[in-house]
C-alpha cells in the first residue's frame, strides 16, 4: 500500500507540473532558451530550494516555538516560509542572470526562467504534502489536497518565482546601475508578498475565517492572469521586433523574402522543420533552427541598441556574419 501511495503521489506531482511546464515552454515561441539552462533551472527549484527552504525553515522554527501552536503556524507560513522559499528559488534565478544576463532579453525569458524553478519546487513540495495528507487522514485528505495544491493552486510557486525573473528582465533592460538593483530587489518583494498573502489567507482559512481563502485565490489567480497578460504583450511585442529590425536585413541583402517571412512565424519555422526531420534532412532541420535563433537574436539586439542606447554594433556584426555562415553552408 505505501508503495501505490508514493506512486501515485509521484504522478499526481509530476504529471500536472509536465503539462504546465510545456504550456510555458510553448510562449517562448520565437526565442527558445538554452535547454541546458531551463533543467538547471527546474532542477534547482527541485532539490536544492527544497532543502535550503526545509532547513532554514527548521532553524526558524525554534524560537516560533515560543508562542502558541496557532501564533506559530500563522507567523511561520506567512512571514518565515515566503521570505525563506523565494529566496532559495530566486538564487539560481540571479545566478543566471549574472552569467548568462544576454538571455534575459524579453520579459517571457525572465517569466520561464523563474517559473521553471517554481514548478521545480511545487513538484517537490506537493510529493511530500500528498504524504503527509495520506497519513494524516487517508485517500480523502489526500484526494482534496491534490485537488488544492496541484489544480487550484497549481501555478502559484511558478507564478511567485516568475516576478523575480520578471524584475531581471527589466534590470537587464535598465541602463542605470541603481535602477537595475531596484527592479531586481522590486521582482523578489512582489514574489514574497504574493507568496505571503497566499500563505496568509490559507493559514487563517484553517484557522478560523474561510472567506480568507477566497482571498488567497483571488490575489493568486489575478496575479496569475496579470503574468498570461504579460506573455501575451511580450509575445507579440517579440513578433513585431523581428519584423521591424530584420526589415533591414532583406533591403540589406543578407536574408531574403523567404527567409524574413519564416522567421517572422514560429509556425513555419515548426513546419519546416518537422518535414525536414521526417524526410530524414537532419542537417537541414538543425539549419533551420539555428538561422532562426541568429536571426532572432539580431533583431533582439538591434532593438536592444536603440531602446538602451548600449553599443551593440559588435555584436551585431558578428551576429550578421553568423547568420552569413549559416547560409553558405547550406
Amino acid at each position: 500500500m505505501e508503495l501505490f501511495v508514493l506512486g501515485a503521489s509521484l504522478l499526481a506531482a509530476i504529471v500536472p507540473t509536465l503539462i504546465y511546464t510545456l504550456m510555458l515552454w510553448w510562449f517562448d515561441r520565437y526565442e527558445k532558451e538554452p535547454l541546458g539552462l531551463l533543467t538547471v533551472a527546474f532542477f534547482w527549484g527541485a532539490i536544492p530550494a527544497v532543502i535550503i527552504a526545509l532547513i532554514i525553515e527548521l532553524i526558524a522554527g525554534v524560537p516560533l516555538s515560543l508562542f502558541d501552536a496557532a501564533s506559530a503556524q500563522v507567523i511561520g507560513s506567512s512571514a518565515v516560509a515566503p521570505v525563506v522559499e523565494e529566496i532559495a528559488k530566486g538564487i539560481i534565478v540571479f545566478a543566471l542572470y549574472w552569467i548568462f544576463y544576454k538571455e534575459f532579453d524579453s520579459p517571457i525569458d525572465g517569466i520561464i526562467y523563474g517559473a521553471l524553478v517554481g514548478h521545480g519546487f511545487a513538484m517537490t513540495e506537493n510529493v511530500l504534502y500528498f504524504l503527509g495528507a495520506w497519513i494524516e487522514g487517508g485517500w480523502g485528505s489526500w484526494s482534496v489536497v491534490v485537488f488544492l495544491r496541484a489544480i487550484v493552486f497549481g501555478l502559484n510557486h511558478a507564478f511567485f518565482t516568475s516576478l523575480t525573473g520578471l524584475g531581471l528582465y527589466l534590470a537587464r533592460m535598465s541602463p542605470r546601475l541603481g535602477m537595475q538593483v531596484v527592479f531586481a530587489i522590486l521582482g523578489l518583494s512582489a514574489a514574497i508578498l504574493f507568496h505571503a498573502v497566499h500563505n496568509l489567507g490559507i493559514a487563517f482559512a484553517q484557522a478560523t475565517c474561510a472567506f480568507s481563502f477566497l482571498i488567497a485565490a483571488v490575489s493568486d489567480w489575478g496575479g496569475v492572469l496579470i503574468v498570461f497578460v504579460v506573455l501575451v504583450i511580450a509575445l507579440f511585442n517579440e513578433k513585431k521586433w523581428i519584423t521591424h529590425e530584420l526589415r533591414e536585413e532583406v533591403a540589406f541583402g543578407l536574408i531574403t523574402e523567404r527567409e524574413y517571412a519564416i522567421v517572422r512565424s514560429s509556425t513555419e519555422r515548426w513546419a519546416l522543420q518537422m518535414r525536414a526531420l521526417i524526410s530524414g534532412e537532419w542537417h537541414a532541420a538543425r539549419r533551420i533552427v539555428r538561422l532562426s535563433h541568429v536571426l532572432t537574436e539580431l533583431a533582439f539586439r538591434k532593438y536592444q541598441m536603440r531602446v538602451r542606447g548600449n553599443d551593440y554594433a559588435d555584436e551585431i556584426r558578428h551576429l550578421r556574419q553568423e547568420v552569413a555562415a549559416i547560409k553558405a553552408s547550406r
